[in-house]
């Protein structure tokens, strides 16, 4: 392998006598342009073409720890075909856990919606659409949330027992990776006061449930 010592005096060999550049702090002859830097290289966006089947893309171990005893149902939208304007096909997914027959009374439950979209970019949307559903009694609106995907948004809200959210609390993330953006709610219906998750514990959960999604697009 030829070392950077052997590559720089090759360049200069090549260059010669007059050559355009500053040597040392001389500036090049008169008249003679600076040859430009070459463009800054990046690495491609990340492009995924495949998405594992709605309730294939959490573990066991996940939903054993978030949604004990849920069963996955899932989305029968996600067999459309469809295209987005550039005539590329959409994929998406809409599982949803939960368990038969609602949240057993005075214990704990927890039920998990993913909503994933493949060659659409709806994370505006979802966003919008998250910020709605914590309105009211949101303690974190929107919040930047480092390390999940491209970009990623916290949202977490509490009810107050007497609205349409009652003793449920939602955390919802919504993130985009590459080509692909997801909305992650999380219901979680309490047992009594003490047991609301905290938001450390939800902003936990909603990663770990995120990831799993981000774990079977390829």
């Amino acid at each position: 392998m030829r070392t950077l010592r052997q590559v720089a005096t090759a360049a200069l060999l090549t260059l010669g006598a007059g050559a355009c550049s500053l040597v040392e702090g001389v500036a090049a002859p008169a008249g003679t342009a600076a040859p430009s830097s070459p463009a800054p290289s990046f690495p491609p966006a990340v492009t995924f073409t495949d998405v594992a089947q709605g309730c294939e893309l959490l573990d066991p171990e996940t939903l054993a720890k978030y949604a004990p005893g849920a069963d996955c149902r899932p989305d029968p939208e996600d067999d459309r075909r469809t295209q987005n304007e550039h005539q590329v096909p959409i994929l998406q997914r809409g599982p949803r856990w939960a368990p038969g027959g609602g949240p057993p009374e005075g214990e704990f439950s927890g039920v998990i919606d993913v909503h994933l979209k493949v060659n659409q970019d709806t994370f505006t949307e979802f966003k919008e659409n998250a910020h709605r559903s914590v309105s009211g009694g949101a303690l974190i609106d929107g919040e930047p949330v480092a390390g999940v995907g491209d970009e990623a948004a916290l949202y977490y809200a509490i009810g107050d027992g007497q609205g349409y959210n009652l003793d449920r609390t939602t955390g919802i993330m919504v993130s985009r990776w590459g080509n692909a953006t997801l909305r992650v709610i999380y219901w979680h219906y309490k047992a009594k006061s003490d047991r609301n998750p905290s938001e450390r514990q939800m902003r936990k959960a909603l990663t770990a449930i995120t990831r799993d999604v981000y774990d079977d697009l390829s």
